[in-house]
């Protein structure tokens, strides 16, 4: 699979394409995000399982909405059945529960680390009251200090890889017809290949986040949208627009 890799003003490029496919149908934009929204917070009102379901599924709502990205690129009209377009072509609808599975596993994993540092933390503490052993508190303190940053090293890197995995791993089983696991794999490889580009998308994102929030949030169902049509800008760059200068993501 071959990836280009992107100038890192393409970051704020990328923005400006989203908001230009969103300025073709904003109102079908809004009324797609209000939809996408509304079956999210009915799923996390369903304990646990709604969680769970949310995760699985949502790979397969952004697809949707990454496919009506691509049909207004190519000169098509925006519509609000195609954010549902993954669970229509079942052959798409496997590969991104797939991917939805693979983010579960991946918060799975960091609670598991969570949770080994609490219990062994309390386990650590157990023991030394037991052996009687006066460690001063600002020795325990300073080793729970250096071990809990570690694990929220762990934790954030594995949260870092979930989003590498997804951000280009949606497109590219939605609109790529690729298998849910090479598309995790190239997904990845390109987001590192392009961290500077991704990193001024994700500085823009936040400071426009920060204004969205502003007036009662409502910013948001501007952002939303835009930000996923420039995701779709960013995917279209790095894989369909490919050339000769591009880098064999299988070396």
């Amino acid at each position: 699979m071959i990836a280009i890799r992107a100038n890192a003003g393409r970051g704020w490029g990328w923005i400006v394409e989203g908001w230009q496919l969103f300025a073709k149908a904003p109102g079908v934009w809004i009324v797609i995000l209000l939809i996408y929204l509304a079956i999210s917070v009915v799923l996390s009102l369903i304990p646990l399982v709604g969680m769970i379901g949310h995760t699985l599924l949502n790979p397969v709502l952004a697809g949707g909405m990454l496919y009506g990205a691509a049909v207004q690129a190519r000169g098509g009209n925006l519509e609000i059945a195609h954010l549902f377009q993954g669970f229509r072509d079942q052959e798409r609808m496997g590969p991104l529960v797939m991917l939805g599975l693979f983010s579960v596993g991946g918060y799975i994993l960091m609670f598991i680390v969570f949770m080994i540092f609490v219990g062994g933390s309390v386990a650590t503490g157990i023991a030394l009251d037991s052996a009687g052993a006066n460690v001063p508190n600002e020795a325990m303190g300073g080793i729970l200090a250096g071990v809990g940053l570690i694990v929220m090293l762990i934790v954030i890197t594995i949260g870092i890889l979930i989003t590498m995995a997804l951000f280009y791993g949606v497109p590219l089983v939605m609109l790529g017809r690729q298998n849910a696991w090479p598309a995790v794999q190239a997904s990845i490889a390109a987001c590192w290949i392009n961290m500077l580009p991704l990193l001024v998308l994700g500085l823009i994102y936040i400071a426009l986040a920060i204004v969205a929030v502003i007036p009662l949030g409502l910013g948001l169902l501007v952002l939303g949208p835009v930000t996923a049509c420039a995701i779709y800008a960013s995917y279209r760059e790095v894989f369909e627009e490919t050339s000769s200068s591009g880098i064999d993501l299988a070396k």
